[in-house]
């Protein structure tokens, strides 16, 4: 029957008019879904294709909204535990590339050695036998 965007606070939460009485739109957890923002409100009820609401500002206290604010030590060890992933892949990025930009420079004033297919050949092979022995060794323990 209508919609109600009724101030509570320093947000705004949806009142639903319907034959059988009121209701308030709740979150997964079944809390009343507030909403900071007026706009991000209206947004949604148009998104959900109703275009037609009242506000109700008697009860918006915009300068609780200091007041209002819950910490969040879930969200600041999320994003702690992000932060330092980035740092590390970002430690580890500069220590590849020094280690590419030295093999380069190795092979640019002869100081790392260039080998010839063949040689490659017998090292393959000789890596080869070593894993395959290795490997036996941990399947006979």
């Amino acid at each position: 029957m209508g919609i109600t965007l009724c101030g509570d606070g320093a947000a705004f939460v949806v009142n639903v008019h319907t034959q059988r009485g009121q209701a308030v739109m709740v979150t997964s957890r079944q809390q009343p879904r507030r909403f900071a923002d007026p706009r991000k409100a209206l947004q949604m009820l148009r998104g959900i294709g109703l275009t037609d609401c009242r506000i109700d500002t008697s009860s918006w206290r915009p300068e609780d909204s200091a007041l209002e604010k819950t910490a969040r030590p879930d969200r600041s060890l999320a994003l702690k535990a992000a932060h330092e992933a980035a740092q590390h892949d970002a430690d580890y990025d500069r220590w590849f590339h020094a280690k590419v930009q030295a093999s380069l420079d190795g092979l640019k004033d002869g100081t790392n050695r260039v080998y010839t297919e063949k040689e490659w050949k017998v090292k393959r092979s000789e890596l080869l036998i070593k894993l395959k022995s290795l490997k036996t060794v941990k399947q006979a323990a």
